[in-house]
């Protein structure tokens, strides 16, 4: 009997240790992240810093990070879409996101596991557009869709704001070097903006003679900025005041108006860059016919055309890090990325499936361990209670008589 009741004390606590572990991973445990062989609906995009790391692509609002073929999904806050993304090319692990749907951007120090809200004002309604990283300075620079541009410092336990220019029109890009020179710019559909003393003050550039398309910053030495116009292609600058031209192989002549439809550059060799151009037609109403992909090697000094890329309406350009003449495609017409020249080649998207973490396959052993316990517990009880039933008589002794004896 004894013994009963210690087996079934013990199998009570089984059951109860088994459960409450099953419950806390179930509580804990997070899905799978999801795997991407190729991307479809990028928003933003970080070539990899430095050879073998990742880059960082914002699809659809989802943050991913890894490299053509193998795209991994990075969890952020909830509720948070993200619009753009940055990190630092001497920290891996330094990463920043901004919100499309909230003025606010998030610091992460541990590659995406933790996130810290900073908030940039509660004046405005509005969103995240662009986000730049001095790294040498520790300077983030963040563009918003109604509020003008941010300037926030790093100082390691928390991000401050230290800096604001307020527009009249969204900023559409922003864009600053890690050469530690502190060349800053931003571009909006009319304008673009050079900062001074590492952006506490900003001036709009007013010598392009063209409205400005793209925006760029080469870590070369000297670092060098490269702008695209409407009708004049590229520019060049050391210095973001003395500009010249640099079209050599763009088929730019006298009387012709090239436009610039984006820049993009190898930070891995910031010695090549690459160009997307398209030549504009008519006067009162203006048409623009692609003229394709260019790529150079030698700091924007000569272009040679990618040739894939003829005839094709290019509006965003992403480098492949590392790999001179490979870039990927984002056109008019759609947002997932076309390989040109050397890129590698993704057929299709495609979802992989990923193994379970290591706190889910605890947890389900541990719901294992405790329908089992829980079985050998009730059998323990049944036995017992079995035990405990009365024996049945089937009838009755008469009582004998007692007879005395005289």
């Amino acid at each position: 009997m004894n013994a009963r009741r210690i087996a079934i004390i013990v199998l009570t606590l089984v059951l109860v240790v088994a459960v409450f572990t099953g419950a806390v991973n179930a509580l804990n445990s997070n899905p799978a992240p999801a795997v991407r062989a190729n991307l479809a609906n990028v928003r933003d995009y970080y070539a990899a810093p430095a050879a073998n790391s990742n880059a960082y692509a914002v699809d659809g609002g989802v943050l991913f990070s890894g490299q053509p073929g193998a795209w991994t999904q990075i969890a952020t806050p909830e509720n948070v879409i993200v619009s753009a993304v940055a990190t630092d090319p001497s920290d891996a692990n330094l990463l920043y996101i901004g919100a499309a749907n909230e003025m606010a951007i998030y610091r992460s120090t541990d590659a995406g596991n933790e996130w810290l809200r900073i908030p940039l004002t509660e004046e405005a309604v509005g969103g995240v557009t662009d986000l730049a990283l001095d790294s040498v300075q520790r300077l983030i620079y963040v563009g918003t869709d109604t509020a003008g541009l941010f300037r926030l410092r790093d100082v390691g336990s928390s991000v401050v704001l230290s800096g604001h220019l307020l527009l009249d029109e969204p900023v559409l890009e922003v864009v600053t070097d890690n050469s530690g020179k502190g060349l800053a710019f931003a571009r909006t559909e009319w304008n673009l903006y050079r900062a001074e003393n590492f952006g506490l003050a900003w001036y709009a550039v007013d010598n392009l003679q063209s409205i400005p398309t793209a925006v760029a910053i080469a870590n070369t030495n000297p670092a060098q900025v490269l702008v695209g116009t409407t009708d004049r292609g590229l520019l060049v600058s050391q210095d973001g005041l003395e500009w010249t031209m640099a079209n050599q192989g763009l088929n730019f002549v006298p009387g012709s108006r090239l436009m610039v439809n984006d820049i993009a550059v190898d930070p891995v060799q910031p010695d090549v860059m690459y160009v997307a151009t398209s030549f504009v037609y008519g006067t009162s109403e203006a048409h623009a016919a692609p003229a394709g992909v260019a790529v150079s090697d030698n700091g924007a000094q000569a272009w040679s055309p990618i040739h894939e890329a003829q005839n094709l309406a290019v509006a965003e350009l992403l480098p492949v890090s590392g790999v001179t003449g490979g870039v990927y495609a984002l056109t008019t017409e759609s947002r997932t990325p076309l390989a040109l020249g050397n890129a590698p080649v993704v057929e299709e998207v495609v979802v992989a499936a990923q193994p379970q973490p290591a706190a889910a396959n605890t947890g389900a052993l541990a719901w294992v361990i405790a329908g089992l316990a829980g079985l050998a517990l009730l059998f323990a009880v049944a036995m017992d209670l079995r035990s405990r039933r009365p024996v049945p008589t089937t009838g009755r002794m008469a009582p004998s008589p007692v007879t005395s004896r005289r």
